[in-house]
């Protein structure tokens, strides 16, 4: 059984060890409402997504994830 103690534990090592990652993505636009991440956007070049995550595959994910709530 998992208790408060090894919760808080987890969340407190994950936040020790987070890093910011760079996503680049081709999108025609950002999606409205909350900006999750840092984003830094040109016209007709990828858009640069500044995301905390353990990994870049995780960061992937999350960038994937989070433009898939506007289709």
């Amino acid at each position: 059984m998992t208790t408060a103690k090894d919760l808080t534990d987890q969340l407190i090592n994950r936040a020790k060890h987070l890093k910011e990652f760079v996503v680049e993505r081709d999108i025609h636009h950002i999606p409205r409402g909350v900006i999750k991440f840092n984003v830094q956007h040109t016209t007709g070049e990828p858009a640069r997504i500044f995301v905390p995550a353990l990994t870049q595959q995780e960061a992937e994910s999350m960038v994937d994830e989070w433009f898939g709530e506007e289709a």
